[in-house]
């Protein structure tokens, strides 16, 4: 089926008391080269001084031409009015009936053309007044009231009328986009949204709702309401294929196409990316997964974009954090990583300077009270590590960090649904959402375990959600029965499967859970793997590393126990260095930062001595201590709460 298309974008008038628009010509510009690259046919582009009345009346006579089965697509990006027309080029604010085009002439204009399939889209408004309503933040109004009936009979069998909003809200342009709300995020959607995406097709109706949902959480986020409309149908659906930048597009806008990032690292310089830095990656990962690739290509990670990423342990998300901050820092704006935990901010900066200090970033944490936070105040870094407490503490106190911001890395996003720290982490949130009212807007980049059902978490972020339940490694999770038997999920196809015996209780043991961590351990270590064995208490974490390294007869993690602090130890210090003589340690919050430091970090290195580790959570959440095998001793922290 043969395709025509018109395209109308008005920025500029000749009438000096009608205000100019920013991005109605880039709308018209942007749809009319992606149309045309994709499926070809015949289009026309009226912008500015062009799109007069008469230029856009011959055009209309001239799609009345086409044949019933042709698909006409006409999208207007510009002024409406209050008196209900489409404002021109040449409209004289004092004529506006006989310059403009009244909604009565469209309807008649569309009458006559016969295709069977017509899509009208109106990046424009009917509510306000010529020349009213600029906005203090990047949102302008295109407000030249329009009854619903007159947009309605435009509507009908075979048309589609879909509006920017709906027909008493204005609709806002926006500076950092370059387009309207709606053709923003109508470009994105034809593009290959994922989420409008099925069978490699874009079908017409899951767009108009993807788009839809889009505008009204962008709208929302500047605290106002901007709801875009569908009228009329279209027997059956249309389907078009996912649309592709070409010629025309590279020509109208060759800054914006996407990078061409493969898995090889060196991609990444197509980006943007200096040698040096990709240089910095390629010594602490091997190439680019899947994950971050379309975190690239598909959510525009390196283009501003908000994004909620949900994915598994070790799928290689914190790195896509990683690219935002990097891009930011490139182009001399600052970056901040919130994390819950003061042992994952100290995490987080050793990976920091270990991977990007040789290429100059500046990296500076603040957890507690007694940091100096005044390089932040002064800007004088580019990434900043920061608890939550801590950055609520500062944004409240001190409101300029924010502005200073171009990229917010929220870790462990998941932890808004926990019943302890999940309120500060909403505050934080809510916090940063109400700045963007005053025009403060820096990407938000959340990083999420694998979560079930958002209830809308992107939305309210004004963020779309990259999701993904791939591990990179299999998981097999299980219990381990009174017989010694492995119960477990097949991570291949998700059958039960039981193994086994693996073990037998330890004879003449102690009749506790010992009994069987003692002789589980000892198997796994056997076999060449490292284990953490998780348990609820303090007191339990030490108790178990000390009758593991007193029964598995480990040779001693010797360099861990080189690097333990000097000065006077505590009684937990004394028995982590016991426990370490024998190959095994404990790790909880007894222990200081430097010694939860050596373990980590011996744990993790290739060739350790150190084999076991018996921990609370203070190391089961994003501290990276890889290990092969978990034992999770006990399901409740104390005061009965379950592990999550």
């Amino acid at each position: 089926m043969p395709f025509r298309g018109l395209f109308i974008g008005i920025d500029r008038y000749s009438s000096t008391g009608i205000d100019e628009l920013t991005c109605a010509r880039r709308d018209a510009t942007a749809l009319e080269a992606l149309f045309f690259d994709t499926l070809g046919g015949s289009t026309v582009l009226l912008a500015d001084a062009e799109a007069t009345r008469q230029r856009i009346e011959d055009a209309f006579a001239d799609l009345a031409g086409c044949g019933p089965e042709d698909t006409v697509v006409i999208a207007f990006s510009g002024h409406g009015s209050e008196t209900h027309e489409l404002v021109t080029h040449d409209a004289n604010p004092d004529d506006l009936a006989g310059s403009a085009i009244p909604l009565e002439l469209l309807q008649e204009w569309f009458s006559r053309i016969p295709a069977k399939r017509l899509i009208l889209f109106l990046d424009c408004c009917f509510s306000g007044g010529i020349g009213a309503k600029v906005l203090h933040v990047d949102a302008k109004p295109r407000s030249l009231l329009s009854a619903e009936a007159r947009l309605a009979q435009l509507g009908g069998a075979g048309r589609i009328i879909f509006t920017a909003s709906a027909a008493t809200e204005p609709a806002y342009e926006h500076r950092r986009f370059g387009h309207g709300f709606l053709t923003h995020f109508l470009l994105e959607a034809l593009c290959g949204a994922e989420e409008v995406v099925s069978g490699g097709k874009l079908s017409l109706y899951r767009l108009l709702e993807h788009v839809t949902s889009r505008v009204r959480a962008a709208a929302l986020q500047g605290g106002k309401e901007q709801n875009p409309t569908m009228r009329g149908s279209i027997d059956g659906d249309v389907a078009w294929p996912v649309f592709v930048p070409g010629a025309k597009y590279r020509a109208a806008f060759p800054a914006r196409l996407p990078a061409k990032v493969t898995s090889d690292l060196a991609s990444l310089s197509s980006a943007g990316f200096p040698d040096a830095l990709v240089t910095a990656w390629a010594g602490a990962i091997p190439s680019l997964n899947a994950l971050q690739i379309s975190a690239i290509t598909d959510f525009g990670v390196l283009d501003g974009e908000n994004l909620v990423v949900s994915a598994p342990t070790s799928s290689g998300k914190t790195m896509v954090g990683e690219l935002a901050a990097l891009r930011n820092v490139l182009d001399r704006k600052r970056a901040l990583f919130l994390l819950p935990l003061k042992a994952l901010v100290a995490d987080k900066r050793r990976h920091f300077e270990s991977v990007y200090g040789g290429f100059g970033v500046r990296t500076v944490e603040a957890t507690g009270e007694t940091d100096d936070i005044a390089p932040l105040l002064r800007g004088q870094y580019d990434v900043g590590l920061l608890t939550y407490e801590k950055f609520a503490a500062i944004a409240l106190t001190f409101p300029h960090v924010l502005a200073q911001v171009g990229a917010i890395v929220i870790d462990e996003a998941q932890m808004i649904a926990d019943r302890g720290r999940g309120a500060n982490l909403e505050f934080i949130l809510t916090l940063i959402r109400m700045r963007r009212r005053e025009g403060i807007e820096p990407q938000l980049i959340a990083l999420s375990a694998v979560i079930g059902d958002t209830n809308g978490l992107e939305q309210w972020l004004g963020a779309r959600l990259l999701r993904r339940t791939e591990r990179p490694g299999p998981l097999e999770e299980g219990l381990l029965l009174g017989t010694g038997h492995f119960r477990f999920l097949d991570p291949e196809n998700g059958n039960e499967q039981v193994e086994g015996p693996l073990v037998r209780r330890l004879v003449g043991g102690k009749g506790s859970s010992q009994d069987w961590i003692i002789p589980l351990v000892r198997k796994l270590v056997a076999e060449g793997q490292q284990v953490i064995v998780f348990r609820e208490t303090k007191g339990e974490a030490r108790g178990c590393a000390n009758y593991l390294a007193e029964s598995l007869g480990l040779p001693p993690a010797a360099e861990a126990l080189t690097q333990m602090p000097g000065g006077d130890p505590s009684q937990a210090s004394a028995d982590l260095r016991s426990a370490l003589g024998r190959g095994v340690a404990f790790h909880n919050s007894d222990l200081d930062r430097e010694e939860r430091r050596v373990i980590e970090e011996e744990f993790r290195r290739s060739g350790s001595g150190l084999r076991v580790i018996a921990a609370t959570t203070t190391l089961a959440m994003g501290v990276n201590t890889p290990a092969s095998s978990v034992i999770i001793a006990g399901l409740n922290h104390p005061g009965d709460e379950p592990y999550w």
